[in-house]
């Protein structure tokens, strides 16, 4: 799992929004649905989410 970080800009408001899924564009589609209104979605950054219990 991964989580992604997207600067969404609503009605000329910018604010940041972390995500977690398996793939970039999954990511978007979440963010996507969140904020169907927003008129600039961008990805700014990625981070590998480790679990512990796996190992």
């Amino acid at each position: 799992m991964n989580r992604y970080h997207f600067k969404v800009t609503l009605n000329g408001i910018r604010f940041k929004v972390d995500v977690n899924a398996n793939n970039p564009m999954t990511a978007y589609g979440k963010v996507k649905r969140l904020y169907p209104m927003a008129t600039n979605i961008h990805l700014t950054r990625t981070e590998r989410l480790w679990n512990k219990d796996m190992w």
